[in-house]
């Protein structure tokens, strides 16, 4: 069974393009879309666990030039 979260981005001014690019390359990436509102983009990810969110939010996506900031929020089925 696979856990479905979304992540929410802040992107330095300028970098959305590249930063959507970047983050749609991921492996864990389903979607990633440009947003209105508090923040500047959503990622759809789904992984096997919640180790594997950790891992893909902290390791790839934070690592990402242009993002400053996530909040990440696991979907319930």
């Amino acid at each position: 069974m696979s856990i479905r979260a979304y992540v929410l981005l802040r992107v330095e001014a300028g970098k959305l393009n590249s930063v959507i690019s970047a983050v749609s390359q991921l492996p864990e990436v389903k979607e990633a879309y440009p947003i209105t509102g508090d923040y500047d983009a959503i990622v759809s990810i789904e992984v096997e666990n919640v180790a594997d969110i950790r891992e893909a939010v902290a390791t790839k996506i934070h690592k990402i030039d242009g993002v400053k900031e996530t909040s990440t929020h696991i979907a319930f089925k």
